[in-house]
């Protein structure tokens, strides 16, 4: 087999543009499985996995590779045609790149805000102290205009220079700085950096069925000036 199969067919292609169909797929990846298997290991119902693989394997993408004898109907044993697949952008008939991830994109950016704002006003109940949280204004000591959520008679300095919010494991920053080429690239290498340190570690805890999960979101992005001031 290729070790990367072109998928231009436009089921095939539908298919693998969905999140489910691809982690049903991705059962079959690693070797041969059946349906039943692959139900158990993704968590799922067998019965949605069963359309999924009739759909992949009408779509080209998983194959049978034999049948294993059993009382009454024989069980099919799948594969994937190839160890990987690729979808040319020209094939998905999206007018942008940014259209095939906004979905989840969005997921992300909705279970973030609604998971921080829920976990803060927990913190500020528990840990509040007879202490009124709100909004405050001021001017912070690198002369610009700062808005943030903390509690009366607060210092007035940026979080970054002492925290004064609850305790707690969340954290919630929107900045836009000025880098140059090699600080943005160095930037870009300690986020990458974390997140590989930061899989293993989920791999293992989620094995070991301990830990909490947490959601992580970073990003770095070139924006125009005009972009950056209609931030303000």
């Amino acid at each position: 087999m290729s070790s990367v199969l072109n998928v231009t067919d436009a089921a095939a292609v539908r298919l693998l543009l969905r999140e489910r169909p691809r982690r049903v797929l991705g059962a079959f990846l690693a070797g041969e499985q059946t349906v039943a298997g692959a139900a158990r290991d993704l968590g799922l119902d067998l019965r949605v996995i069963h359309r999924d693989v009739l759909a992949l394997r009408a779509a080209g993408l998983l194959r049978v590779v034999r049948e294993q004898k059993r009382a009454g109907r024989p069980v099919r044993v799948y594969a994937a045609v190839a160890p990987a697949f690729f979808v040319p952008f020209s094939a998905t008939g999206a007018a942008g790149l940014g259209e095939l991830g906004a979905d989840r994109a969005e997921r992300y950016a909705a279970l973030f805000h609604t998971a921080f704002f829920r976990e803060f006003e927990r913190l500020h109940h528990e840990q509040g102290g007879g202490r009124e949280w709100g909004v405050r204004l001021y001017l912070a000591p690198e002369g610009h205009v700062t808005a943030d959520t903390s509690y009366q008679g607060a210092d007035l300095v940026d979080a970054g220079v002492r925290y004064q919010g609850p305790l707690g494991r969340v954290l919630h920053a929107d900045a836009a700085v000025t880098l140059t080429e090699a600080e943005a690239r160095e930037v870009q290498v300690e986020l990458i950096r974390l997140l590989m340190r930061l899989r293993p570690n989920t791999l293992a805890h989620e094995a070991a069925g301990r830990g909490r999960p947490f959601l992580l979101r970073l990003g770095l992005v070139p924006v125009t000036a005009e972009e950056r001031a209609g931030l303000d």
